[in-house]
C-alpha cells in the first residue's frame, strides 16, 4: 500500500499552480477489466485520490457520491491507493457507486503531477476537457465541492487563454 500523510480538513480548495495545465492518465478499473481515466468521461471529473486507511477520504466518499448523483454531468473518479480486492469490497459494504480505478504506487506520481508534493490524502482534481480547474488537499466538504463545481464552469474559453 501507498503510505501517505493524511491532509487536515481544513486545507482550503487551491487553484492548480499554472492556468489551466492539463492532467491525464489511463489505470485498470478495480476489476482489471479494462483502463480508465478522466478522458474516458464526457463533461467535467472529479478525481479523488484516497484510500481505505485515511479516516478524512472515508469519511467524505458519501459526499462524493451524493455529490455525483445531484451534479449529473459531472463524472466523480476514484483512484484507489489500496489493493484492488480490498478497495472494491470496501466501497461496495459502504453502497458506494463510483467508478473506481487501481492506483497504487502511480498514485503518488500523479498527484505530484496535479501539484501535490506531500502525498497528502485525500486529494481531488476538477478537470474540464482534460484541464485542471480546481485542486483541494484535505477531505473535501459540500461547500468545498461546490467550489470546485462553480470553479470549471466559470472558467472562460480556454483557447485563447487565461485572463
Amino acid at each position: 500500500m501507498l503510505a501517505m500523510a493524511f491532509a487536515s480538513a481544513a486545507t482550503a480548495a487551491q487553484p492548480a499552480a499554472s492556468p489551466w495545465p492539463r492532467w491525464g492518465f489511463s489505470l485498470p478499473d478495480l476489476d482489471g477489466d479494462r483502463f480508465l481515466g478522466p478522458s474516458d468521461f464526457r463533461g467535467p471529473v472529479l478525481v479523488n485520490v484516497w484510500g481505505i486507511d485515511c479516516p478524512p477520504c472515508v469519511a467524505e466518499l458519501p459526499r462524493l457520491q451524493a455529490f455525483a448523483l445531484a451534479h449529473p454531468a459531472w463524472t466523480v473518479l476514484l483512484v484507489a491507493t489500496d489493493a484492488p480486492s480490498d478497495a472494491r469490497r470496501f466501497l461496495r459494504q459502504r453502497g458506494i457507486a463510483l467508478p473506481a480505478v487501481r492506483g497504487g504506487a502511480a498514485a503518488a506520481g500523479l498527484m505530484r503531477r496535479a501539484g501535490n508534493r506531500s502525498g497528502a490524502l485525500p486529494f481531488s482534481v476538477a478537470l474540464e476537457d482534460g484541464l485542471i480547474c480546481r485542486v483541494h488537499t484535505g477531505e473535501v466538504s459540500h461547500d468545498q465541492l461546490w467550489d470546485m463545481h462553480s470553479h470549471c464552469e466559470r472558467l472562460p474559453d480556454r483557447r485563447t487563454g487565461p485572463d
